[in-house]
C-alpha cells in the first residue's frame, strides 16, 4: 500500500483505517523506518523496543524489498 506520509499521523491514520490488529505487523523501508521514529521520538521523547504504534508492530524491512514511503504488512 502506498502512503505519502510516513509519519506517527500518517501510521496511525493507516492502522485506523485499516482496521489492523496485533496479528499483523507493519514494514517499512530503512529511510521510511527512520523517518517514522525520528518522528515519534519528537512526540513521544522516547521510543520503546520493540517499536509499536496503537498495539502494531513497526519493522524495519532487512530484505530490500520494500520500497521507500510503501507500507507493507505482514502477518506475524
Amino acid at each position: 500500500m502506498q502512503n505519502s506520509k510516513i509519519n506517527f499521523a500518517g501510521i496511525r491514520d493507516f492502522i485506523l483505517e485499516n482496521e489492523l490488529t496485533d496479528s499483523v505487523a507493519i514494514v517499512l523501508h530503512p529511510d521510511s523506518f527512520d523517518t517514522l521514529a525520528i518522528d515519534y521520538i519528537s512526540i513521544h521523547g522516547f521510543i520503546e523496543r520493540p517499536f509499536e504504534i496503537l498495539g502494531i508492530e513497526i519493522l524495519e524491512d532487512t530484505t530490500g524489498l520494500v520500497t521507500r514511503n510503501r507500507i507493507q504488512t505482514i502477518e506475524t
